[in-house]
């Protein structure tokens, strides 16, 4: 089975970089790329590990955001999801590639990362959630700048209970500062 013949399948805008408004697809090629990219950046796998594991993990994800299951059946559409969530941008899927990387770096055993992730059951995605504000929004649109991502995974990290590296400290340093 392929990474996106279970979760994706259907989901994802095979060649434009941006979705329309009223597109029934959840995710563009390039977001999942990049997140995907940003989850198995740097790791030592044969391809065909790198692939099982993405599927793992994005699956993990997929059990953790209740929207996206909504979306397959129907109970929610896509764009009422891009609209009122950020978790289908691609600002989030590159925040939580990144997030899944640093796990797979201490351990590509399930047994070690899955529960780590557990509490992304918990995140609030949505836009109206205030503390994506300067985070993965700026002026009410979603930013995918290499500051917002950073941002948006040090989020997450807290969230999550994991700490942050040199760089995103910094990052976020400078945005509670108010430099950002």
């Amino acid at each position: 089975m392929s990474l996106r013949s279970h979760v994706f399948k259907g989901y994802v805008e095979m060649e434009k970089s941006n979705l329309s408004a009223r597109s029934r697809k959840m995710f563009t090629l390039s977001a999942l790329y990049y997140g995907s990219q940003a989850l198995l950046q740097g790791l030592d796998l044969k391809p065909d590990e790198a692939t099982k594991l993405a599927q793992a993990y994005w699956e993990t994800i997929d059990a953790a955001i209740p929207e996206w299951e909504m979306v397959r059946t129907r109970e929610l559409s896509a764009s009422e999801m891009r609209r009122d969530y950020i978790h289908s941008h691609g600002i989030a899927l590159h925040a939580l590639g990144r997030i899944g990387n640093s796990l797979f770096r201490e351990s590509t055993s399930a047994a070690k990362w899955k529960n780590r992730l557990a509490p992304l059951k918990t995140v609030d995605w949505s836009r109206s959630n205030g503390d994506w504000e300067g985070r993965a929004i700026v002026g009410g649109r979603v930013s995918k700048s290499h500051q917002n991502v950073t941002l948006t995974v040090n989020y997450l990290r807290h969230h999550l209970g994991l700490s942050l590296s040199p760089e995103e400290q910094r990052v976020e340093d400078a945005y509670l500062r108010g430099d950002a």
